[in-house]
């Protein structure tokens, strides 16, 4: 994968924090931001997949065209 530079700007209390975390685990704080990156992002992507598969089987599922106040209180709790 081509690595880019890019430019960031903060504040000097997190960037010596950020230091003293990368050199404790004998990393950089580029590698750091990067996992962070990483993790976030792929947090973002499967957090958009678990919402939409509820939301696509709500759209197959049985009252989908139902009017939710013609559902009757027993039909809510039925067991099946």
């Amino acid at each position: 994968m081509a690595a880019r530079n890019i430019t960031l700007s903060l504040p000097d209390d997190p960037i010596r924090k950020a230091k003293v975390h990368a050199a404790q685990r004998k990393s950089t704080v580029n590698a750091l931001v990067r996992k962070l990156l990483e993790e976030a992002l792929s947090d973002d992507r499967r957090t958009r997949a678990a919402a939409d598969e509820p939301l696509a089987i709500a759209a197959r599922g049985p009252y989908f065209n139902r009017d939710p106040r013609s559902i009757r209180r027993e039909e809510i709790y039925e067991r099946r």
